[in-house]
């Protein structure tokens, strides 16, 4: 069944008061007749079943569903690509990513205007309705790594993905993680295109981030991206 994402405002008691663009893709790009029937999601696990009716702008509300469990914390932190990072934010969401920090790294080409974060949320949320998952990821403003890296605190799995140097797997150390604490909150960092200054990597250490490796191979920025979180996903999967 067809899912929407909606705000808080647009639901008024049993009724909802949909946008122009939900109401082009519904009444348009699906075709949906009043009467026909489809999934309203706030993004933050609620789910109610909707109808159509002869008023364009508005759908009914049918009944609520059961609520989609919250995921526990899997959280992105890329150094920003010069191309594809729209498709690194649509499959992060596939594969069950809670958070995106975009970073601006020392060998950062990209510098993004606040219409590509508008627009990496709105992939987010197409992406969420599409894979039925229940709560959209959060997209946050890109930071420079080195004022990000400052200001978070650090924990138990947070792992910082390295090229071309010697260091654990990233498989084993978060499968080891995870056995001990299925429900650990987890985050990967991913760097950019020519790979962490050694600066940079030292700072990660410094600041207690794990150095991790994704194989022997030279990934793409993007490609490492979503190794990673496979990584973690299909742990997490069969612990559950």
């Amino acid at each position: 069944m067809q899912r929407i994402t909606i705000s808080s405002s647009q639901r008024v008691a049993d009724t909802l008061q949909l946008t122009s663009e939900q109401i082009h893709y519904l009444r348009r790009v699906l075709r949906l007749k009043p009467g026909d029937v489809f999934i309203a999601q706030d993004g933050q696990g609620q789910q109610w079943q909707s109808q159509l009716t002869q008023t364009s702008d508005c759908a009914q509300i049918l009944s609520t569903l059961v609520p989609s469990v919250r995921p526990v914390t899997l959280e992105l932190a890329a150094a920003l690509p010069k191309t594809g990072f729209d498709d690194v934010v649509r499959q992060a969401t596939e594969l069950g990513v809670t958070d995106v920090q975009p970073l601006l790294s020392e060998r950062t080409l990209l510098n993004p205007s606040a219409k590509k974060l508008d627009r990496w949320q709105r992939i987010a949320q197409e992406a969420s309705e599409q894979c039925e998952r229940g709560y959209v990821p959060t997209i946050k403003s890109p930071l420079k790594f080195a004022d990000w890296i400052a200001s978070e605190s650090v924990s138990a799995g947070n792992y910082f993905c390295v090229a071309r140097v010697k260091a654990p797997g990233l498989l084993p150390c978060a499968q080891a993680l995870l056995n001990d604490s299925p429900q650990q909150s987890i985050r990967v960092v991913i760097g950019p295109e020519g790979g962490w200054t050694s600066g940079e990597i030292a700072v990660a250490i410094a600041h207690g981030y794990q150095e991790t490796s994704l194989g022997s191979g030279i990934l793409r920025a993007t490609t490492a991206a979503l190794i990673a979180l496979a990584i973690i996903s299909s742990i997490r999967e069969q612990l559950m």
